[in-house]
């Protein structure tokens, strides 16, 4: 039983414990059990916790399953499972929390677990950075799934409401681009895919209404990007050495930041 009126549970690096206590404040916002590796089990009572709206579960690698009952925080925003890389997948009754608009998820590779993310259709901003996952080839995937459903955690014609998707660091390379289609993103202003292995953008990117920033950084194959949106404003693109080229759409009204920068001189063509 905790006080009932404690806001804030810091509990983060506590090596020994392998459990969640049972919860039961009205009161508490923030639950932060960062680094707690020992950590195996999240009690069910925190389906109580009705104003808890952020958990920092960052690092907890032993744990394989959240409770059912998470899906009752009817008031939970920010969820951090970064580096929880035994998790299994997220539990169905979380598709239904409206509140929970930002999904931290990095360095998880679980295909399963990625596929499961899939149902939380209110996430706005959602962070896949290092998954690092081997795509697999076009014929495995089904000509009705647009995108990266066995690789990814969704077909993004799921996620037209995402406006903020980082993929950086994930070793996506040609062979998976071949295969996939940004375009259903239709809200999407943010897209990161910086440190990825592909030599030219991934179609659909070109077609996005409303994409306003877009990362490249360090995508050291990268040799150039032919479309653009004409909502673009900045493009992220420094240490691209083979970069060659970038098509500035030609309907673009407003001024469009290109950042390039890498130890070497190189000619780089810029064309409307």
């Amino acid at each position: 039983m905790t006080d009932p009126r404690l806001k804030i549970l810091n509990l983060s690096h506590s090596q020994n414990l392998i459990k969640t206590p049972n919860l039961h404040s009205s009161s508490l916002e923030k639950l932060i059990l960062e680094g707690c590796s020992s950590l195996v089990e999240v009690h069910q009572s925190i389906g109580n916790l009705t104003s808890l709206d952020f958990l920092n579960l960052e690092g907890c690698w032993r744990l394989k399953n959240l409770p059912e009952s998470i899906g009752n925080v009817k008031s939970l925003e920010i969820l951090n499972i970064s580096g929880c890389s035994q998790l299994e997948k997220l539990p169905e009754r979380m598709g239904d929390m409206e509140s929970l608009t930002e999904l931290l998820a990095d360095r998880i590779k679980n295909e399963q677990f990625l596929s499961s993310i899939g149902q939380l259709k209110y996430v706005r901003r959602l962070s896949l950075r290092g998954y690092s996952s081997t795509p697999p080839s076009c014929s495995l995937i089904s000509a009705s799934v647009l995108n990266w459903k066995r690789w990814l955690p969704t077909s993004f014609i799921e996620w037209i409401s995402v406006k903020r998707l980082k993929l950086s660091n994930g070793g996506l390379s040609d062979r998976a681009t071949n295969c996939v289609d940004f375009g259903g993103l239709s809200a999407l202003e943010e897209l990161d895919l910086t440190g990825n292995k592909f030599s030219s953008l991934p179609s659909g990117i070109g077609f996005l209404p409303k994409l306003r920033y877009l990362s490249v950084q360090a995508c050291k194959y990268l040799v150039s990007i032919p479309d653009l949106p004409s909502s673009l404003r900045c493009l992220g693109a420094s240490y691209c050495k083979p970069l060659e080229r970038v098509r500035i759409p030609i309907e673009s009204k407003t001024e469009l930041y290109i950042y390039i920068y890498i130890y070497i001189y190189i000619y780089l063509e810029v064309i409307r």
